[in-house]
């Protein structure tokens, strides 16, 4: 009597996979964007060593040429970047705070925030 070969084991169909859970993420609350060329509230204003007040991103790169080194140095050095840092968190221009905070030259920042700010109101 001849044996017949037995068929192998079909493979059981995979289990279908629960649907992902909701993120239990908190919902942050939508960031309002200040311009960069129209005042912030007066509590964000930017104040340099020397005591002027900057009202915004324009206003620095306007005085920019005119601050002394030594309040310039006061606020850029190798381990700090106050300008970039008041750009990220008052204006939420986390693009502009980056191509700053390596910037350690009067000159060279102020072409980066005058850059900047056109083709941000080109809408670039």
């Amino acid at each position: 009597m001849a044996t017949k070969k037995s068929r192998p084991a079909a493979r059981p169909k995979a289990k279908a996979r629960p649907a992902p859970k909701a993120s239990k993420k908190k919902e942050r609350a939508p960031v309002q964007v200040i311009s960069l060329t129209q005042p912030c509230p007066e509590e964000k204003f930017f104040i340099l060593a020397n005591g002027k007040p900057l009202k915004h991103v324009g206003e620095l790169a306007d005085i920019l040429a005119d601050i002394e080194d030594h309040v310039f140095k006061h606020h850029v050095t190798a381990d700090k970047n106050d300008f970039a840092n008041w750009v990220r968190d008052v204006f939420h221009d986390l693009e502009l705070a980056r191509k700053i905070v390596g910037v350690n030259d009067k000159q060279e920042l102020q072409l980066v925030l005058y850059k900047h700010v056109a083709r941000k109101a080109l809408g670039k």
